[in-house]
């Protein structure tokens, strides 16, 4: 039986990143296909910059509206690549970089595909977390792209918590989905961040729990709070 570390090994090898999300998105299709799919209109206008939580991930094809493709930002660390390649499957682009590696480098990407009117997507508790805590970046490029955010969430009734630092929720096929929009906001330049970040986090718990109990799943900031 190979070990983690072996298996952390082989993952990093492209070819098997390749077939790995080949058969990831394969996977979502089938969820997708298979499951009753509650997803409002979003909201008119944009483009936008979408944040949800990184748990979340694994429907992010949801998000996506409007002409243009929907760019998100992956980290350059092998989990991100293996989620670059599984988005590929469903059109949506992706830059590398966070804030500790090639942040400034994928900023400017960011903004220039911003002026063309993608809309862009970031974890605000990626890449690494702490789980369900803004970091600042999401609030930096929403001021130098002058996009407003969207907070947004997607609950499934059905699907499997990995024990990973953000409890990443892989759905089940035959499942209720439901996605929820929030209001877009813009950052206030002359706002304290840590007042931003605080506005965003309790939006987006919000919308985490209105799309948790729209599909009777127990909802996670709740459960939290209360054991916290």
């Amino acid at each position: 039986m190979a070990t983690p570390r072996v298996f952390k090994r082989i993952l990093a090898f492209e070819p098997v990143q390749w077939i790995g999300s080949a058969i990831g998105a394969g996977y979502v299709l089938i969820v997708r296909w298979t499951s009753r799919i509650d997803r409002p209109a979003p909201p008119s206008s944009g483009p936008y910059i979408i944040a949800m939580w990184h748990g979340r991930l694994a429907m992010l094809h949801l998000l996506r509206f409007g002409e243009q493709p929907l760019v998100a930002l992956i980290s350059g660390h092998r989990d991100g690549q293996l989620i670059s390649k599984c988005a590929w499957h469903y059109n949506i682009k992706t830059v590398t970089g966070s804030s500790s590696r090639g942040g400034i480098g994928a900023a400017r990407k960011l903004i220039r595909l911003a002026r063309e009117g993608h809309c862009l997507f970031i974890t605000p508790d990626g890449p690494r977390g702490p789980r369900m805590r803004v970091n600042r970046g999401i609030m930096d490029l929403s001021l130098l792209t002058g996009l407003p955010i969207l907070p947004v969430a997607i609950g499934t009734s059905g699907g499997k918590e990995l024990g990973t630092w953000d409890r990443f929720l892989v759905p089940r096929p035959f499942s209720d989905i439901a996605v929820r929009w929030g209001n877009p906001f813009r950052v206030d330049q002359n706002e304290d961040p840590a007042t931003g970040r605080a506005r965003l986090e309790v939006e987006l718990d919000a919308l985490q729990r209105c799309a948790d109990r729209a599909v009777g799943r127990v909802c996670e900031p709740c459960a939290d709070a209360a054991n916290g």
